[in-house]
């Protein structure tokens, strides 16, 4: 068999199972086909101008979403190139190559907030999946086995901090019968500044700069798409652009504008974990964020002068109290899932460019430059919150070493033992109690604290556009 007649079997299994599977999805829901189509043209036909910037990035993740299943906006049928990719995997060289990314561990957020998660998770459970494994990653796995997701063209997946990821990758590989490619992150590289061990910074951007190129002939000889540099190099552009405006309304929010937003709603942008980086959309969404940030610190009324707070990690996507409960006595102001804290990519460079964003994430190296990196910016008399699931080893296992740390540079921090898709062992009360502990102390800290005091560090380093 050819190539070309390999990719065309693939193309015709992957129609027949999406069509299935699709209906395997809605009837989950308890919805009719017809019902759905109806939902998703009316969605889809109200004009962009005017949404806000959640709608609009609601809009784009919905649309994408269905687009993995052989269906467009308008409800016709188009084949589309799928291909699974783990949080941390870039995306830029997908839809320069036309390929929708599909990220299984947001479908399960999905599902958590739909109420739909226990049952998938205790799908994996009975079929040998660990209770202490990755909620995420069980969620997904019993959506997998009940053959809810969209079977895709390929899988794509990143080493870094997702432990699991790769080897649930592997598992889906052998249940669809399709090729994976994993993409190997050295860890540690992010050192505190650009400039620490350059030998060692470059050595890493050129190991993962070549991976990227043996993407794209992966990419090339499984699915039959040609790679074009002006492609990229547009893509790579609009990265850049929605780059500027979320760091831009990161910046306005948390050091000169008064938080009018509720910041439980600005972590679901998670932004440096979104498969919507290379989408000429997604610039107009962030450009819309700022913006809303500005006419509301403009025209709205000053917000009680409560603690403010940065949070760790993601949240809870279950329906739940704590969220709720932390906003009606203090603001998230900020949190570690939109940090913006790579430079502009060079889009004549792209390869090494998007090694170099790869390889410097700061939760990617020791729990010691991470957590001192955050005191170097954080302005003073601010606390955090870390949400760390027990699953979660990268993270959870780092409370200690942060809570010694962040207590040597008086901030004060309180670890909740949680998790973001699990609420079978939610327990708000006894949480409560610790929140409420750990917000007073703030209140007592508040007097003489300054907010909009930039630290030097962040003026020089984090200021660069």
């Amino acid at each position: 068999m050819t190539r070309e007649d390999q990719i065309a079997r693939v193309i015709d299994e992957n129609t027949g199972q999406r069509a299935v599977q699709f209906k395997n999805f809605l009837s989950l829901l308890g919805i009719g086909e017809e019902a759905a189509n109806d939902y998703i043209r009316s969605r889809h036909d109200r004009p962009a101008t005017g949404l806000s910037a959640s709608q609009k990035r609601g809009r784009l993740l919905a649309e994408q979403f269905i687009r993995c299943y052989n269906k467009t906006p308008d409800c016709t049928e188009r084949y589309q190139r799928v291909a699974w990719r783990s949080l941390f995997m870039p995306t830029e060289i997908m839809y320069a190559m036309d390929i929708m990314p599909f990220t299984t561990e947001m479908a399960a957020a999905q599902f958590a907030r739909m109420g739909r998660q226990i049952e998938r998770m205790e799908t994996a459970e009975e079929n040998h999946f660990s209770q202490d494994l990755c909620s995420f990653i069980r969620t997904a796995a019993g959506a997998v086995i009940e053959d809810l997701f969209p079977t895709p063209d390929i899988l794509v997946t990143s080493s870094h901090l997702c432990d699991p990821s790769a080897k649930f990758a592997g598992f889906a590989s052998i249940k669809y019968k399709r090729p994976e490619f994993v993409l190997d992150i050295p860890y540690g590289i992010y050192g505190g500044v650009y400039e620490h061990d350059v030998t060692r910074i470059e050595e890493a951007v050129e190991y993962v700069a070549e991976q990227f190129k043996d993407l794209v002939g992966f990419i090339t000889l499984h699915t039959g798409v040609e790679f074009h540099e002006e492609r990229l190099r547009q893509v790579m552009e609009w990265s850049n652009q929605a780059r500027k405006w979320m760091k831009t309304g990161n910046e306005f929010s948390y050091y000169e504008g008064t938080p009018v937003f509720r910041g439980s709603k600005d972590i679901d942008y998670a932004a440096n974990l979104m498969q919507t980086w290379g989408t000429e959309k997604i610039v107009d969404v962030y450009r819309t964020r700022y913006e809303e940030f500005v006419r509301g610190a403009e025209t709205s009324e000053p917000l009680p002068d409560r603690p403010r707070i940065h949070w760790y990690h993601l949240k809870p996507y279950y329906k739940n109290n704590l969220m709720g409960y932390i906003e009606e006595h203090a603001v998230i102001a900020s949190n570690m899932v939109n940090s913006i804290y790579w430079d502009d990519m060079d889009p004549d460079d792209p390869f090494r460019s998007l090694a170099r964003r790869t390889v410097m994430m700061p939760g990617y190296c020791p729990v010691s430059v991470r957590a001192k990196l955050t005191t170097q910016w954080m302005v003073e008399g601010d606390g955090i919150i870390a949400f760390y699931p027990k699953s979660c080893r990268h993270f959870h296992s780092s409370s200690r070493i942060e809570s010694e740390i962040f207590k040597e540079a008086n901030i004060p921090y309180l670890a909740i033992d949680g998790d973001c898709i699990d609420n079978r062992g939610d327990d708000f009360a006894v949480v409560k109690t610790r929140v409420d502990r750990f917000i007073k102390g703030l209140k007592r800290m508040k007097t003489g604290a300054g907010r909009g005091r930039q630290p030097k560090y962040v003026q020089q380093v984090f200021d660069r556009k």
